[in-house]
C-alpha cells in the first residue's frame, strides 16, 4: 500500500514538472510563430491545431497549476491557436516560412542538390526557424510603423477638427454677446441723440463762453489810409 502511495505521489509531482515546464516552453517560443508555440508543422490541418491546444491548454490551465506565468502562457496558446485557424493568417505565415526556406537555400553553394541530406538536417531547420522570425519582425515593425502613421494622421485631422470647432463656439459665444447687448446700445444711441447721459438725465447746456469785440474809444485816433501810388504821384 505505501508502495502504490509513493508511485501516486512521484506521478503527481511528474507531471506538475511536466505543466511547469510546458509553460517555460511557451513563455520561451517566439510571440510571432504560432507554428512553434504549438509544436505543429506547417503542413498540419485544422483538427491537429485543434487537437494540439486542447492538449496544451489542459495541461496548463490557470486553474490547474500554480506557476506564476501559466495566465500568460495560456494567452499566448490561445492567441496561436485562434491565428492558425484563420485562414487569412495561416496562409500569410505559411507565405513567410516559404520565403524564408527560399533564401536559406539561396544562401547554399550553388553546386548542392535539392535532395542533399542538408535540407533535412536540424541545421537546416534551425536556420529557417531563424530566417522566419527574422521576417515576421520585420512585417510586425513595419505594421506598428503604418499604425504610428495612420494614429499621428488621425491626431493631426481630430485636432483640426477640435479648432473649427473651437473657432466656431468663440464665434457663437461672440454673436451671443452682440446680440445680448442690442438694448444698450439701442438705447445708448437714443440718450445721446436726446441730449441724455448714460443715466437717463438730461445733460445741461454749458453756458456759452461767447465773447464780443472791445468797443473802440471815441478819443482814439482815426485809420488814416496810406496813399496808393497812383495818388502820390498826381501831386507833382
Amino acid at each position: 500500500m505505501a508502495d502504490i502511495d509513493i508511485d501516486r505521489i512521484l506521478e503527481v509531482e511528474a507531471s506538475a514538472v511536466q505543466k511547469d515546464a510546458e509553460v517555460e516552453r511557451i513563455m520561451s517560443c517566439f510571440k510571432l510563430d504560432p507554428y512553434d508555440i504549438l509544436e505543429l508543422e506547417v503542413g498540419c490541418v485544422e483538427k491537429d491545431i485543434k487537437m494540439a491546444y486542447r492538449k496544451k491548454s489542459l495541461m496548463i490551465h490557470p486553474d490547474k497549476i500554480n506557476h506564476p506565468k501559466a495566465r500568460d502562457a495560456f494567452d499566448l496558446l490561445k492567441k496561436a491557436e485562434t491565428d492558425l485557424m484563420d485562414p487569412a493568417k495561416r496562409s500569410f505565415l505559411i507565405s513567410i516560412i516559404d520565403e524564408a526556406k527560399f533564401e536559406v537555400k539561396k544562401a547554399q553553394p550553388l553546386a548542392m542538390a535539392p535532395t542533399d541530406p542538408f535540407f533535412t538536417s536540424p541545421v537546416y531547420k534551425t536556420l529557417v526557424k531563424q530566417k522566419t522570425k527574422d521576417l515576421l519582425i520585420e512585417v510586425e515593425l513595419r505594421k506598428r510603423k503604418l499604425i504610428k502613421k495612420e494614429m499621428e494622421a488621425e491626431g493631426e485631422v481630430a485636432r483640426k477638427q477640435d479648432e473649427v470647432i473651437s473657432e466656431r463656439k468663440r464665434k457663437q459665444e461672440a454673436q451671443k454677446v452682440w446680440e445680448d447687448s442690442r438694448d444698450d446700445r439701442v438705447q445708448g444711441w437714443r440718450n445721446f441723440q436726446a441730449g441724455k447721459t448714460s443715466g437717463g438725465k438730461i445733460k445741461k447746456k454749458k453756458p456759452s463762453t461767447f465773447r464780443p469785440p472791445k468797443a473802440v474809444a471815441e478819443d482814439a485816433t482815426p485809420y488814416s489810409k496810406r496813399p496808393t501810388t497812383s495818388s502820390a504821384s498826381e501831386g507833382f
